[in-house]
């Protein structure tokens, strides 16, 4: 099955995290790889790697953060890839990151395999499109992939989209991201 958390809206990432510890509470393998950000500030990565289980694993493809574990700007973006700051090193960690996950697939180890943030690599690397949509064609794992914007093509092959909307959100009045909450 292919399951889409696509929108506007804060919550897919999270959304995926926790059917991945719902899968893994089940007994399943669980890989979860997000692209386009770091993992170093993430809560939910941060939890996945405290559970230490060989059953369950989170990996980046995304850019470094500059400030290492201690806390940075909220809304500094520096280790976010958007459409205004794309960088040449970006193209090479996503392609990277799509030969990690086509090898892990191979391997027929994982259950669910979540894709986070993969509806914007879609979207933002016309490069990678073939291979995005040669990979959830030819899966015979459960895929999860989240991202703003899903195209037709992806929710022609899912077999569930959940639609996240924005309705209202603390940034909308100078509210810093909150620890534990947003991240």
């Amino acid at each position: 099955m292919i399951l889409v958390f696509t929108g506007d809206g804060k919550g897919k990432t999270t959304s995926a995290a926790g059917l991945a510890l719902r899968a893994w509470g089940q007994g399943k393998r669980v890989l979860l790889v997000s692209f386009l950000k770091s993992g170093l500030k993430s809560g939910e990565f941060k939890a996945i790697k405290k559970i230490n289980s060989e059953d369950f694993l989170a990996v980046c493809f995304g850019r470094d953060c500059p400030y290492g574990d201690e806390d940075c700007c909220p809304g500094s973006l520096e280790c976010i890839v958007l459409p205004s700051n794309i960088k040449d090193g970006d193209y090479e960690i996503i392609k990277e990151g799509l030969i990690f996950v086509e090898e892990q697939i191979k391997k027929a180890f994982w259950d669910i395999v979540i894709l986070d943030e993969l509806i914007n690599v879609y979207n933002l690397f016309p490069l990678y499109r073939p291979n995005i949509l040669a990979l959830l064609q030819n899966t015979l794992v459960d895929i999860v992939v989240t991202g703003r914007e899903c195209p037709a093509e992806i929710v022609e092959l899912a077999h569930l989209v959940s639609q996240i909307k924005f309705i209202k959100n603390p940034y909308d009045k100078k509210i810093e991201a909150k620890r534990g909450i947003e991240y």
